[in-house]
């Protein structure tokens, strides 16, 4: 199997509420290392297609070194990486600034990636992954298409500042990919109106579901997930609890992380639901530990789920038994 992963892998400075300072790269990196950990001694293939700053690509090269991992770049004197200042008030409020926007990712370079059975889409700006080029490459490729909806609800100010905005394109974008992904305050920015309860992010992701997407996933923090997928001919919907696996770190990283655990078990077990559980086991995973290369195997990740989900799947069997709705919820379509 083969995994096609595109978006920028940002050099972040990240600066803690106690003054201290740290530089390290982020964003796809995350994703394919997790990946790469799921399928590692296997013949399976992440491909990170990106555009890094030639006075990083060194290291890039060794942070990815992995048998399972190829990295696709461009890296010249006229190609620019994406860098960002990431400054903390504390643990979970940050100013984000922006020095440095990668060069966008072209129609030949994506159609590299033609043959993959995945195809993940990981942009921090509008910019990164031009909707043209998906389109021409849907029309060449049967891969399912993954969407982090992040960069494309971020715009970038004169000063660098990020900020969130409306999504340009919305109709036209889900009609180039299967899944989407995002978390609960983005989801306000891709409706297009604010979604102030639980109801309302239902109600959206139901409206996106119904308009053809396979899977729409809400992250909500340290908060169980919202889960809307089509099943068979019928639509559902649920929520995946998040479960914690040690001391929280460093949460740099983990939706990015959980990404990648969750087109995995996507790719190979065709159930979202099973997927949510594996994103959110390796998400937990990495906001306990500040390395990438403590990132869980699949048997590790398997022997996770078995401790800390044993009692949500044994409420799924008995819903299976009893015909009960104590989880999965059937979406009518009146």
């Amino acid at each position: 199997m083969k995994f096609g992963v595109i978006g920028p892998i940002s050099k972040d400075t990240i600066k803690w509420p106690n003054g201290e300072t740290i530089a390290k790269f982020g964003a796809t990196v995350y994703t394919a290392i997790a990946l790469a950990k799921l399928i590692q001694e296997s013949s399976d293939e992440v491909v990170c297609l990106s555009h890094i700053s030639l006075n990083d690509l060194a290291e890039v090269r060794n942070l990815l070194s992995h048998p399972n991992i190829r990295l696709s770049c461009n890296a010249d004197e006229q190609t620019a990486g994406t860098e960002i200042e990431l400054t903390y008030v504390n643990q979970q409020e940050r100013v984000s600034k922006q020095t440095r926007i990668m060069t966008p990712i072209s129609r030949q370079e994506i159609m590299t990636l033609k043959d993959c059975d995945c195809i993940i889409l990981m942009p921090l700006n509008e910019t990164d992954i031009e909707l043209e080029h998906l389109q021409q490459l849907r029309q060449v490729s049967t891969a399912t298409v993954f969407l982090d909806l992040h960069g494309l609800i971020t715009g970038v100010d004169e000063q660098g500042q990020r900020y969130r905005k409306y999504w340009e394109q919305p109709a036209e974008w889900l009609k180039t990919i299967d899944i989407l992904k995002m978390n609960e305050k983005e989801a306000t920015w891709a409706a297009g109106r604010p979604l102030e309860n639980f109801t309302d992010h239902l109600n959206f992701a139901i409206d996106v579901v119904k308009g053809g997407l396979l899977t729409c996933w809400i992250t909500f923090g340290d908060q169980s997930s919202l889960l809307v997928w089509r099943h068979g001919n019928r639509k559902v919907w649920a929520t995946v609890p998040v479960s914690v696996t040690g001391n929280v770190v460093d949460t740099i990283g983990c939706g990015d992380s959980a990404f990648g655990g969750f087109v995995y078990a996507y790719a190979n077990f065709h159930s979202s639901l099973l997927a949510v559980v594996f994103g959110n086991m390796v998400g937990s995973v990495k906001a306990a530990t500040y390395k990438t290369s403590d990132f869980p195997t699949r048997p590790e990740v398997r022997s996770m789920i078995s401790q800390h989900y044993r009692d949500y799947f044994h409420k799924i069997l008995d819903e299976f038994l009893f015909e009960r709705h104590l989880i999965i919820q059937e979406i009518k379509e009146e």
